[in-house]
């Protein structure tokens, strides 16, 4: 079996320290690591989402925090002030479907996802009710903006995913869920562009509604719920991050207009933070989709930043 090797790369604390480089891994074009080991190394962080108490915690933290927002944003007297959320890992808690995953060899795929939407049994972030009642209660409005699909088939007519999540969200609790409100992929499309920005414009220039809204909160578990941004390079979330940390948990107004806090959940478990940890080019794939589970255990260690203990 041919086999190639990749240097690791030397990693560095920001004061540019060199800290340690790492031996040479050999890695073999026909992967040694199958997908049910690649799917356990994310059992530590599912275990915490569905077992600890500080999950629980930052997640009521999240909705406290953002409750002061919508209250900031009300005494402002901003018209008619909208919230845009996320649905899963922000307001829906579909840890059991990742926990499915493991001691399997199947990864993520949108036949056994969509099979979980349909089964109706999508949990509430803890908090989450609670906050999209309060704003639908007291003057505000809330959109759901998510990438679930419609459908499980490309018949334009049908949409059993909207329903089933629709379901789900009524039994859960959620008020104000509607075919208006729950905005999802496909929908306001820009030249067959899916990208949630559409939807959330089609929020505040009234194609949604007929009403003209002012986004006073985002909330999501992924910086992409709060702006289009390079979804494969976490350098470039970072900066975004770093532009934009004055609104955490803050809605602030000043001479110019005002800027929507970003409310941002805990997850673990997925999301755009992993696919910036791939370099598809590092391995000669055209994209990071055609990484093996080898090769992607290999770019996450490599993405750590390690203390030397043998100086």
């Amino acid at each position: 079996m041919k086999k190639i090797f990749y240097p690791l790369l030397a990693l560095s604390f920001l004061s540019g320290t060199i800290v340690h480089r790492l031996p040479s891994i050999a890695f073999n074009e026909q992967s040694n690591v199958s997908q049910e080991q690649l799917n356990d190394q994310a059992l530590l962080g599912l275990n915490w989402v569905q077992q600890s108490g500080e999950y629980r915690a930052l997640a009521y933290q999240a909705f406290n925090i953002a409750k002061m927002a919508f209250d900031s944003a009300k005494k402002e007297r901003i018209e008619n002030p909208t919230v845009i959320v996320d649905l899963d890992e922000t307001i829906l808690d579909n840890s059991p479907y990742q926990a499915s995953l493991i001691d399997t060899n199947e990864g993520f795929s949108s036949k056994s996802w969509n099979q979980w939407i349909l089964a109706e049994e999508t949990l509430a972030v803890p908090g989450a009710v609670e906050f999209i009642n309060y704003v639908n209660t007291n003057g505000g409005k809330v959109f759901f903006v998510s990438n679930r699909n419609e459908s499980t088939t490309k018949d334009s007519a049908n949409n059993d995913l909207e329903l089933a999540t629709m379901r789900n969200m009524e039994k859960l609790g959620f008020q104000g869920v509607t075919e208006e409100t729950l905005l999802l992929k496909g929908e306001f499309t820009n030249d067959g562009n899916t990208a949630k920005q559409w939807r959330m414009e089609a929020v505040t220039n009234k194609e949604a509604d007929g009403v003209k809204r002012n986004i006073v909160i985002f909330m999501g578990d992924n910086l992409n719920d709060f702006s289009e941004i390079d979804k494969n390079s976490n350098q470039v979330r970072k900066e975004f991050v770093d532009r934009t940390q004055l609104q955490y948990g803050l809605f602030t107004v000043n001479s110019e207009g005002f800027k929507p806090a970003y409310i941002v959940l805990p997850n673990p478990m997925y999301g755009d933070w992993e696919n910036g940890l791939y370099d598809a080019k590092r391995f000669g794939k055209n994209s990071i989709w055609d990484l093996n589970p080898e090769q992607k255990t290999i770019l996450r260690k490599e993405s750590l930043i390690k203390w030397d203990n043998n100086k």
